[in-house]
């Protein structure tokens, strides 16, 4: 499951993106530039409203590029938030993190394989 949690399906968000490439390469560089670096655990824990909306946002664009199951793991978060002692939020952002990480690798990877043509 962990391996899965990575796993960026670039077809799937290609095809989000109405089959585009230019628009999923926008989107691709629009996550890295929202999510790298990495989720700032003293901000999300400063404000709940903030991590509500960071974690939100995090869900919706994973989806959007095609990180399905990193995306569900991230809407579990979201649901349990509100629950969480400091602590326990702090584990999450970590885990969120380790990641978020690997798949702004990918991210990262795929856009430099696959270069602006126009």
């Amino acid at each position: 499951m962990t391996m899965k949690l990575s796993t960026v399906d670039f077809e799937k968000g290609l095809h989000h993106c109405d089959d585009v490439p230019s628009l999923y390469r926008e989107v691709l560089q629009c996550y890295l530039g929202e999510f790298s670096p990495l989720i700032d655990e003293d901000a999300l824990l400063a404000s709940d409203n903030e991590a509500k909306i960071k974690i939100h946002t995090l869900k919706s664009l994973t989806a959007t590029i095609g990180a399905d199951t990193f995306s569900e793991f991230v809407g579990q978060v979201f649901n349990k938030w509100p629950s969480l002692t400091d602590s326990e939020k702090r584990q999450e952002i970590r885990q969120l993190n380790h990641f978020l990480f690997e798949v702004n690798q990918k991210v990262q990877h795929y856009c430099n394989e696959n270069p602006q043509t126009d």
